[in-house]
């Protein structure tokens, strides 16, 4: 049975890789295509070159779990198509022993994916985005992580800051502060604020009072005042949610639900990497069983059409379900596992039938 297993592995490891390469090709091809718009100034096609050459460990990452879906389909399929998994199983072999020896090399290519989410890809991402833009715009772009036009909210206050640095800087400061009746009751505006002591520090803070017969200005050389937002969190602010190590969504989630702040966007894409074992598992255990059922005797082709289909509908059923789950206030989770579930009950149905 070791052997058989090696040799199971070994052939949907080779499918995955192979599917993998020319997904990653396609799409390399592609955004060269798209970046030869933007040729300028320093900005030449060896600059392009290398900026999608630092971006492919991303993409190859991006694109990994559809790869899987697809290697296991043709590397069971070919198995299927040339009798060896007939054979198999009437060595005594059951389909779900067949399964899991095919979802071992799956489950290392997971665990390296996430590793490298976690430790190497933010930052190679943020190398290579620093690096386009300094081949555009012909200068050296500051080291430090900034945000812009970034609103917030605590309690009845809302918060505009134009520009903020990780460094604990922040530029242009706006605070309005409303009644319970959602009037305005106090503006205070600053060009800069700085972190010290554990509070922010308005630099030339003008603060305006509003009355029902008058408004009321005073100017402070300097005014501490509580913002709900740290300078480590701030760079936070410069990535999409679906960009940061898992370590960072856990914290800056945890952070912003303790401010009393909207955080069920980070807690989504937490849950989505989190959980994205259980989700491609799922999703290989529905495309291996077509192998043993509807598909075992069609093309390639066709089994590679299937595994996209099935994929893209995933997908799009999270996508559709994220939001939803951020709009009706249930817990991000089952936006994630109800598509998974669905697509395990498939598959052990499927299997049950092919018995």
């Amino acid at each position: 049975m070791r052997l058989l297993g090696r040799y199971i592995a070994h052939s949907v490891l080779m499918s995955t890789l192979a599917v993998l390469v020319v997904i990653v090709g396609l799409d390399l091809v592609f955004s060269l295509l798209d970046e030869m718009d933007n040729l300028r100034g320093d900005y030449g096609f060896a600059q392009v070159v290398n900026y999608l050459l630092i971006r492919l460990p991303n993409r190859f990452y991006l694109f990994l779990p559809i790869a899987i879906l697809v290697g296991v389909l043709i590397g069971l399929g070919n198995l299927a198509a040339t009798s060896e998994l007939t054979v198999m199983r009437a060595a005594g072999i059951s389909i779900p022993k067949l399964i899991f020896q095919a979802c071992k090399p799956v489950f290392v290519l997971l665990m390296l994916a996430m590793l490298a989410s976690e430790f190497w890809l933010p930052s190679l991402g943020q190398y290579a985005d620093t690096y386009r833009w300094e081949k555009l715009n012909g200068k050296r772009q500051a080291t430090l992580v900034t945000s812009h036009d970034l609103w917030l909210k605590e309690n009845n206050n809302f918060y505009s800051i134009n520009v903020a640095r990780d460094d604990g800087q922040l530029l242009g400061v706006r605070v309005f502060e409303l009644n319970d009746d959602w009037s305005l009751n106090k503006m205070i505006t600053a060009p800069r604020a700085d972190y010290l002591d554990n509070k922010w520090q308005l630099t030339n803070a003008r603060d305006i009072t509003f009355s029902a017969t008058q408004l009321e200005e005073t100017t402070y050389p300097k005014l501490a005042i509580n913002l709900p937002i740290e300078p480590q969190y701030v760079a936070l602010q410069a990535f999409e949610a679906a960009d940061l190590p898992l370590s960072q969504l856990w914290k800056y989630a945890g952070y912003l639900a303790a401010k009393g702040q909207a955080s069920g966007y980070y807690w989504l894409a937490f849950w989505k990497k989190t959980l994205l074992p259980i989700t491609v598992f799922a999703v290989v255990l529905l495309g291996a069983s077509f192998t043993f059922g509807p598909l075992r005797s069609v093309p390639a082709g066709t089994r590679v059409f299937h595994g996209i289909v099935i994929a893209l509908s995933v997908k799009f059923v999270q996508d559709l379900l994220g939001p939803s789950a951020l709009l009706w206030g249930f817990n991000p989770v089952l936006a994630v596992l109800i598509p998974a579930g669905f697509c395990a009950a498939f598959g052990f149905w499927f299997i049950y039938r092919a018995r």
